[in-house]
Formats: C-alpha cells, sequence, structure tokens
C-alpha cells in the first residue's frame, strides 16, 4: 500500500505548480508575452496599410496609364489594317462599350465597315435544345461538310454550330458564296446569331470578345440548370476557337477581367491550353485601353506575331511591341507595369511570332 506521505508530497508539488504558474502568468511573463503579441499586431497593422496604400497608388498608376495610352489609339493604328474585312464576335451584350470603342479604332486603322456577329444565349442555353438540333438538321441536308467531321458524335449540337462560324468567315472554295449565305441565314433564322450589316462572304481577321462569366449566367437558375449552361457555354465557345486557330486566320481573343481577374471564363481556357497558341489574348476589354490592346494585338497578328497582352497574372506583356508602340514602352516601365528585367525590342512581327 503506497504511503499517505507520498500522497501528501505529490498534492504539495502540484499546489506548488500551480502556484509558480498563477504567480508567472501574473506577473512579468504575461507582461512580456503582452508587450510581444501587441507589437506583433502593430508590425501586421503597418505593413498592411502599407500594403494597401502600394495597390492603391499602382491602380492610380495604372489607370493614369490606361488612359494615356488610349487617347493614342488612333495615332497607334492608323492605316495599319487598311484594306482588311475583320469580324468581331461578341458573345454577350454587356461587353457594348467596348465593342463600340474597338469598331472605332478599327475604323482608325483602315478597316471600311467591320461585321459584327452577336452570339445569342439559345447557342448555349438549356431551354433551346430543340431550336440548335433543327438548326443542325437543316445545315446537314444544305451543306453536310460545313460541320466539323464527328465519327464518335462527341460534339453537341452547340458546339458544333458554333465551330461552323470561323469556317464561315474564312471562306473557301469548298463553301461558295450562296452556301455560306444560306449558311448564316440558318443561324439567324433560328436566332443563335445577330449580325450587324450584311453577312460576310469572307474576312481577313477576327476578334473575339468574351465577357465576364457572370454577365453570362442567370441567377433564377437552380443549380443543375445552371452547371448544363455553364457546360454548354464551355463547349460553344471552346469549339469555336479552336476551329478558328485552325483556319489561319489572324485572330484574337478579348475578354473583360473585372477585379483585373482572368482566373474564370474563357481567357483562362485559352491561355492554359497550347492548343489556341495561334491566337493572341488581351485581357481589360472593360478599360480605357483594353479595345486598343485588342486592334493592337490584331495588327500584330496580321504580321504574323501574337502573344498575351494586359495586366492579369497570366498576361506576358503589358501590350504588344510594334513600331508604332515604341514610344509608349518607357512610360510602361516607369508606372512598374512591365515586365521586370525585360527588354523587348520592336519589331513588325511583335510578341511570340
Amino acid at each position: 500500500m503506497i504511503d499517505f506521505r507520498y500522497h501528501l508530497v505529490s498534492l504539495i508539488s502540484v499546489f506548488l505548480a500551480l502556484a509558480v504558474g498563477i504567480v508567472l502568468g501574473a506577473g512579468p511573463l504575461r507582461e512580456n508575452l503582452g508587450d510581444q503579441l501587441a507589437g506583433q499586431v502593430e508590425q501586421l497593422r503597418t505593413e498592411q496599410e502599407q500594403l494597401r496604400s502600394d495597390a492603391e497608388e499602382l491602380s492610380t498608376k495604372n489607370d493614369q496609364l490606361a488612359t494615356f495610352v488610349s487617347e493614342l489609339g488612333p495615332e497607334l493604328v492608323a492605316g495599319n489594317l487598311a484594306g482588311k474585312q475583320v469580324a468581331v464576335i461578341t458573345d454577350d451584350g454587356s461587353t457594348r462599350p467596348g465593342i463600340e470603342r474597338m469598331m472605332t479604332l478599327l475604323g482608325d486603322a483602315g478597316v471600311e465597315s467591320p461585321t459584327r456577329i452577336g452570339l445569342q444565349p439559345a447557342l448555349w442555353s438549356p431551354d433551346a435544345d430543340g431550336e440548335r438540333a433543327a438548326a443542325v438538321g437543316e445545315i446537314r441536308s444544305i451543306a453536310p461538310a460545313a460541320l466539323t467531321a464527328d465519327p464518335d458524335g462527341e460534339l453537341t449540337d452547340a458546339a458544333q454550330l458554333s465551330g461552323l462560324i470561323p469556317n464561315l468567315l474564312r471562306g473557301g472554295e469548298e463553301l461558295p458564296p450562296e452556301l455560306r449565305s444560306q449558311l448564316w441565314q440558318v443561324l439567324i433564322d433560328h436566332q443563335l446569331i445577330v449580325i450587324d450589316g450584311h453577312a460576310p462572304t469572307r474576312v481577313d481577321a477576327v476578334i473575339y470578345t468574351g465577357a465576364a462569366p457572370e454577365e453570362l449566367s442567370v441567377e433564377t437558375e437552380d443549380e443543375a440548370v445552371a452547371t448544363e449552361r455553364a457546360q454548354a457555354l464551355l463547349a460553344s465557345q471552346t469549339h469555336l476557337l479552336t476551329e478558328l486557330a485552325g483556319t489561319g486566320l489572324p485572330a484574337v481573343v478579348s475578354a473583360a477581367t473585372p477585379g483585373n481577374d482572368a482566373s474564370t471564363g474563357i481567357l483562362r481556357t485559352v491561355r492554359g491550353d497550347r492548343a489556341f497558341d495561334a491566337l493572341s489574348t488581351t485581357d481589360r476589354l472593360q478599360e480605357p485601353d483594353g479595345p486598343l490592346l485588342s486592334v493592337l494585338a490584331l495588327i500584330e497578328q496580321t504580321r504574323g506575331g501574337s502573344g498575351a497582352y494586359g495586366t492579369t497574372g497570366d498576361a506576358e506583356e503589358r501590350l504588344p511591341v510594334l513600331p508604332e508602340t515604341r514610344g509608349i514602352e518607357g512610360a510602361l516601365q516607369d508606372q512598374g507595369t512591365g515586365d521586370a528585367g525585360a527588354d523587348p525590342q520592336p519589331s513588325d512581327g511583335g510578341g511570340e511570332g
């Protein structure tokens, strides 16, 4: 049997340890720990305020630079696309302000009557399956070879119809003008697209403009329907751009990136897939300089160059490196928006081409 004195000594030890802890906690140890914590909190607060100040300063400089660049727009692009036929494809009306500025700049660049093609929600909406199926049926009866070969039946009607658009824009002997006109009319009749002006017989270059992802969703839809819509939209956009890349036409994908965020939407898909390397990309469509970036990138494309331009994290350069932009490259570096350590040389091609 354990001696009672052992229990007594153990109890005394416990209470002594507790007393020492209380004394130290209430005395110098607590004061020292409290001072350390207070100092760390103050340091973190100071660092946070400095980061916020730096971010605001950079944002202000970038806005000033965007305004400066956009004001130079007509001079930078003047005559560089003379004689070219250009189509601008849009996927949502929210991009209209940027599109209007882009159309003006294309005119400044020498493009006569650029064609605007608006993709309509029926092209990917879950409740328009019947309309799409009917359109595909009509197209197969007119020119079955116009659709993408799909022996395994992997492509949806949304993808097939979207992929038809770049092939109609490219032209070619396999699709005579009369057939192309009929196929355009099928897309129009089924409310899959709208065309501002006459349907083009062929074009020399294309700009695809993408809205912010939230603009293409429907808030009232339940999760299942919203998922179906998003999948059909992605299939539509992806196949259209896959076919566009395959046409060999100079082409640019320009997207709205609110909050300077390109982590979602079609821009992320294109920049993250080497299958689209032939296409140039620009972000900032909603900003004053966004439309100009698109037109400059298209000019570079017509000279054999390509690249990813803008200010989002996956952009390679602030703007295409062209002889026309030589005078503003220094301003970009001074504002801290260029790539650190980079010293690109202007060329007729520019970019990566």
